[in-house]
């Protein structure tokens, strides 16, 4: 097959969308010798670098760079000069395609959450998503928690969504843990130890709960521990420091904007715990990247996040602070259970791989074109 893959992600620092799309491509190199595949990308020599080791994807470039336009109106074309026999995108089908198409929508959240959104971001997803799902010949979602969202709000048969957990990229595994506390601290003046939470400031991501669980568990421990927060503010970030503002300890809590993703394994393995307390996730990432670091986690007990974590982390109420500041003192205080929670989220993200990811998507292939061709 001749298969065509939307890169419309990739070098644009779109956290998880595009930690998906760079995990399922090496595992696609790593599995599959038998399919061609084309990437549609905005910069070719931007991305190329990044997959110089594997596959020989044949990168082209669509213009323009505006999404949306690019989605009526780039991609329809690029596919009408040089037709696949598939295409995979994310979310968005392009109109007017011909090829079947497989889409992977991580999760749902702007129908179900919809205070989480932009009024613009609510319309155009709103629209959009719903419309591209039922286009779908099939569709791939993280966990099953999102697949019974789907069939749940847009009354979807099952049988046509697939679940295929992600995975932690090989980059994140232990490391030598005292070199990268020194270099953290260095950075960041650490070197009393601290709490870790990666990703965007954005509504459901609940930062300002987790600075004022922070504060609570200062109060109550007197530990030194800084919290380091990593990651861009997105949209509706204002209460995160707002948070810090009346905490308390605003002098202890490190804001250290993007972080390049080569260094992210190196703040993992320096934290004492990664803490998560997410409202609402399709899968939590960086929940399997911090356990695949050998970090102990905290992280929600709601949505896909009890199916990512399994039994390998301290689940608590996103929101209760109390709840989050009980968990923060347990994991700090408590020697034994770090090392439980650092076994067990070794052996919880060992369960998951690209390479399998990346086999399990060539089966829903496989399965599109046959129903396709009526075999």
């Amino acid at each position: 097959m001749r298969i065509g893959l939307d890169g419309d992600i990739l070098g644009r620092r779109r956290t998880g969308d595009e930690s998906y799309l760079v995990g399922l491509m090496r595992g696609l190199a790593t599995v599959d010798r038998e399919n061609d595949y084309v990437v549609y990308v905005r910069d070719v020599e931007r991305v190329r670098p990044m997959f110089a080791d594997g596959h020989a994807f044949d990168f082209q470039a669509v213009t323009p760079r505006s999404i949306w336009l690019r989605f009526a109106y780039g991609l329809p074309a690029a596919l009408r000069r040089e037709p696949v026999d598939l295409l995979h995108v994310q979310y968005f089908v392009p109109p007017r395609t011909r090829a079947p198409v497989v889409v992977t929508a991580h999760d749902i959240s702007f129908a179900v959450h919809p205070e989480y959104f932009t009024r613009r971001d609510r319309l155009l997803l709103g629209r959009l998503v719903p419309w591209s799902l039922r286009r779908a010949d099939q569709i791939i979602t993280d966990a099953e928690f999102t697949r019974d969202e789907m069939t749940r709000v847009y009354g979807l048969d099952p049988g046509r969504i697939a679940v295929i957990p992600l995975a932690a990229d090989p980059r994140y595994r232990p490391l030598d843990r005292e070199r990268c506390r020194a270099t953290v601290a260095d950075r960041h003046g650490t070197h009393d130890g601290f709490l870790l939470y990666v990703g965007t400031l954005q509504p459901r991501k609940n930062v300002a709960a987790l600075v004022e669980a922070y504060a609570e568990f200062r109060r109550r421990t007197r530990m030194p521990h800084k919290l380091v927060i990593t990651g861009r503010p997105k949209y509706q970030f204002a209460p995160v420091f707002e948070a810090i503002a009346r905490s308390g300890f605003e002098r202890d809590i490190v804001f250290t904007g993007w972080v390049d993703d080569a260094d992210i394994p190196m703040y993992y393995n320096a934290a004492d715990a990664f803490v998560f307390t997410t409202l609402y996730e399709g899968f939590g990432l960086p929940v399997v990247e911090a356990m695949a670091c050998g970090t102990p986690v905290i992280c929600s007990n709601n949505s896909c996040m009890p199916e990512t974590a399994g039994s390998a982390a301290v689940l608590v109420n996103p929101r209760d602070v109390n709840s989050i500041a009980e968990a923060m003192v347990r994991v700090m205080t408590d020697s034994t259970e770090r090392d439980r929670l650092r076994e067990a989220g070794l052996r919880r993200s060992a369960e998951l791989s690209w390479e399998r990811t990346a086999r399990q998507t060539l089966t829903v292939y496989r399965d599109v074109m046959a129903r396709r061709n009526g075999r």
